[in-house]
């Protein structure tokens, strides 16, 4: 059985000032670097046989962190990517038209040399076919170092009810886990945007102080 571990990167310049942040970048904040690193403690106790990550650098950033002394390569991959938000990256996340979470999701990002969320679904749908398909002789836990809308289509791809359960929740937080499991040809949704490695790290790291 694999068992893939999807992680929203830290915290980012773009997430404090609440602008669109898809296919554009900014570093992680001193939090999001922490975050990463609390997760990578976190962890430590879960083997991990690859990491891939979205090219963004805010997600290998983060996996990096997340790596730690592990001695793992980091595999870059483009499908794991946000939506891109086209003309509209670095701008203002909310607008006429998107004012709220619900909005955001359906906008037709496309019509302004972006994706729409279809579009989003149709890739990370390749992509998590892809790299279980790279690792079919594998068993063991996988991390792919993402983004809060990619996660959310990944999770639509394997259960729609866990989708629509966490499309009202609005958003993935910084640095939580989703699982996916894939088994006999069959995936299952096992955990959703839980920050509890990231907090076992947090607190490990205060009371070793």
């Amino acid at each position: 059985m694999l068992n893939l571990y999807f992680v929203r990167h830290g915290e980012t310049l773009s997430n404090v000032w609440k602008t669109l942040q898809g296919w554009s970048d900014t570093p992680l904040t001193e939090l999001g670097i922490k975050q990463g690193k609390w997760l990578g403690i976190g962890m430590k106790d879960v083997p991990i046989l690859k990491i891939y990550t979205s090219t963004s650098e805010r997600a290998y950033d983060t996996a990096d962190y997340l790596r730690g002394d592990r001695d793992l390569e980091i595999i870059m991959c483009r499908g794991l990517k946000e939506m891109n938000f086209g003309t509209l990256e670095t701008k203002p996340n909310v607008f006429e038209g998107c004012t709220n979470y619900e909005e955001l999701i359906f906008y037709p990002f496309d019509k302004v040399d972006g994706e729409n969320f279809e579009m989003v679904y149709e890739r990370i749908k390749e992509t998590i076919h892809k790299i279980v398909d790279e690792n079919k002789d594998l068993s063991g836990n996988i991390v792919c170092v993402s983004h809060g809308i990619t996660i959310l289509a990944a999770i639509k791809m394997v259960n729609i009810e866990a989708y629509e359960k966490q499309f009202k929740n609005k958003g993935f937080k910084n640095c939580s886990v989703t699982i996916l499991t894939y088994e006999n040809n069959k995936f299952e949704v096992k955990l959703v945007n839980s920050d509890k490695f990231v907090e076992k790290g947090r607190l490990n790291e205060e009371n070793n102080k």
